[in-house]
């Protein structure tokens, strides 16, 4: 873990892309070992304040999926070339 950078390919689907301003696709750097709540900070700082900081306090819930396996930990730890996809969990009757 010498200071090494990983790519992470962010996507937003569905209601959830009204969440974020402009595209629904960004290519996001974190440091080697980041987790999925590493990746929410750098989403609240330079993405979207209200996706990222609504995860992180537990106010906004959204279907998270890595490589299109949920996950339902922020501890998760990303690897390079990860794609991670976020979505409102649909509901219905």
């Amino acid at each position: 873990m010498g200071g090494e950078v990983l790519k992470v390919y962010v996507t937003f689907l569905g209601r959830a892309s009204d969440l974020v301003e402009g595209r629904r696709v960004y290519e996001v750097e974190l440091s080697d070992g980041s987790t999925l709540a590493d990746l929410l900070k750098v989403i609240k700082d330079k993405i979207s304040r209200r996706v990222g900081e609504g995860i992180l306090e537990g106010r906004l819930f959204l279907y998270i999926s890595v490589n299109g396996v949920g996950v339902f930990s922020l501890n998760h730890v990303l690897r390079d070339g990860d794609s991670v996809t976020f979505l409102t969990p649909e509901m219905g009757g």
